[in-house]
C-alpha cells in the first residue's frame, strides 16, 4: 500500500464531474443542488477510489455540506476487491462498467447493489466499520429545503487505512471487547473529534491562502491588512485585494497603486491626470479658465475619470484610501458623447468615425446640430446655408 496516502478528497469540479449526479450542477468548485423551485432531490454517484490495496479497512467518510441540515442526508456505501457487473444481459469488469457513459443514474445504481455494504441516513460524518475491499465509491441522495436555500455540497474527505484507538491499548482490552465491539465505537467517538482537529492542524495553512480560504475567512485576513470597507467587495474582488495588498500598500500613494486599486473594484483601468499633467496649458491665460474647471485650481488636486455605470461614492472611498494626505481629489464619471469645455478624450469616450452623407430621408437624425446661413448678433436666420 502507499502508506503516505490517507485519504482521498472531492472538493474541485473535476473532482465532482467524474462522478455521475442528477438534479445538480457543479458551480464555484461545489455541487449544488439545481432545480426550477430548487427544491427536492439531488443524487450524486462518486468516482471509483483504488486503495491499491486488496481486503483494505476503510476508516471515515465525511461529507461537508452547506445549507443542508444532516437529517437531509442518505448514504450508501459501496466497497469491493473488484468483480463483474450485470448489465442488460452482459456481464463486464466493474471497471469498465464504471467508464462507461450515458447510462441513467437509477441503471447504473442497480447495477451496483451486489456492492452496497452500508447505507445511513441523518450524518454528515460515517464511520466505515467493517468495510473493506480494494475499490471505494459513495452514492449521496441530497434533499434540498428550497425557499431560496441551495443546497450544496463542498468537500468529501474518505479517510483510509482503518485505525482504531483500540490497538494501542493493552491485548486485554481488544480480545474482551466482544462480538458488539463496544469499546472501539466507544473510543471512535473521540478519535473522529481528534482526527478532525488534526486535519484541520495540517491544513492550517489553507486559512491564510486568499485563492483557496473559505470565504468567511476572508474578511479576517482584510483585518489582518488594516482593509476597510470590505462589505464593498465582492468575494472574487476580495480574493484579488487580498493577493495584492502588500504590494498596493506599499506603494500607496502613487499614481499606479491608485488606478490598480480602482480597478480591481470595477474592472476597467481609469484614466488619471495630475496636477503636473496640466501645468503647461494651465499657465497660458486662454487655457486657465478651462483647465481649472475641468482639473481643479490646486495643483495638488488628482482627477480620476471613469466610465459611467459604476458606483462613484464607492470609487471615491476607494480612490482616497490610495490618495496622498496632501492631495485632492476630482472624480469624474465620463458622458458617452462629446461636449465642448467639457471631459471628452478620443478613445475614451468619443471617437472618429467614417464620413457619411447626411441624407434627410426620415431614417437619418442630426442630434445637437442647428441648419442655418450667415449669423448675425449670434442668432442665425433658420435657412439652411446653400454650398
Amino acid at each position: 500500500m502507499r502508506e503516505k496516502l490517507k485519504y482521498f478528497i472531492i472538493n474541485k469540479a473535476y473532482d465532482y464531474n467524474r462522478g455521475f449526479f442528477e438534479n445538480m450542477t457543479v458551480r464555484d468548485n461545489e455541487l449544488c443542488f439545481s432545480t426550477d423551485n430548487d427544491s427536492g432531490v439531488g443524487r450524486f454517484l462518486t468516482r471509483v477510489f483504488d486503495s491499491g490495496e486488496r481486503g483494505m479497512n476503510w476508516h471515515r467518510l465525511v461529507i461537508n455540506a452547506e445549507d443542508c441540515e444532516p437529517e437531509a442526508l442518505r448514504v450508501t456505501v459501496y466497497a469491493c476487491d473488484g468483480g463483474t457487473v450485470r448489465y442488460r444481459g452482459d456481464t463486464m469488469p466493474l471497471e469498465e462498467f464504471m467508464a462507461l457513459d450515458g447510462i441513467p443514474l437509477e441503471e447504473r445504481l442497480t447495477a451496483l447493489e451486489p456492492y452496497a455494504v452500508k447505507k445511513v441516513s441523518g450524518v454528515t460524518d460515517v464511520l466505515l466499520h467493517y468495510v473493506s475491499g480494494r475499490f471505494f465509491w459513495a452514492y449521496i441522495e441530497l434533499y434540498s429545503p428550497g425557499g431560496g436555500r441551495i443546497a450544496r455540497i463542498n468537500n468529501i474527505r474518505i479517510y483510509l487505512p482503518s485505525e482504531s484507538w483500540i490497538d494501542h491499548l493493552p491485548a486485554i482490552y481488544r480480545t474482551g471487547d466482544g462480538e458488539t465491539h463496544f469499546l472501539e465505537r466507544y473510543l471512535g467517538i473521540f478519535q473522529t473529534f481528534y482526527e478532525e482537529l488534526d486535519y484541520e492542524i495540517a491544513n492550517i495553512a489553507n486559512r491564510f491562502d486568499p485563492e483557496c480560504a473559505e470565504a468567511e475567512f476572508l474578511e479576517w485576513l482584510a483585518s489582518w491588512l488594516n482593509i476597510r470597507d470590505t462589505k464593498i467587495w465582492s468575494e472574487e474582488q476580495m480574493r484579488k485585494l487580498l493577493m495584492r495588498a502588500v504590494s498596493l500598500y506599499r506603494r500607496r500613494g502613487t499614481k499606479e497603486s491608485l488606478s490598480e486599486m480602482i480597478e480591481l473594484y470595477t474592472g476597467e483601468k481609469p484614466f488619471i491626470i495630475e496636477g503636473s499633467d496640466v501645468g503647461e496649458l494651465a499657465d497660458r491665460a486662454e487655457f486657465k479658465d478651462l483647465m481649472s474647471s475641468l482639473y481643479g485650481a490646486d495643483p495638488s488636486t488628482v482627477t480620476v475619470l471613469v466610465q459611467p455605470g459604476h458606483d462613484t461614492e464607492v470609487i471615491k472611498r476607494i480612490a482616497m484610501e490610495m490618495l496622498p494626505v496632501t492631495a485632492e481629489l476630482n472624480l469624474i464619471e465620463l458622458d458617452p458623447y462629446i461636449s465642448l469645455g467639457k471631459h471628452a478624450y478620443l478613445g475614451v469616450n468619443s471617437g472618429i468615425g467614417a464620413f457619411k452623407t447626411a441624407v434627410l430621408d426620415g431614417k437619418s437624425r442630426l442630434t445637437m446640430t442647428t441648419l442655418g446661413g450667415t449669423e448675425e448678433n449670434g442668432e442665425t436666420d433658420g435657412s439652411p446655408t446653400e454650398s
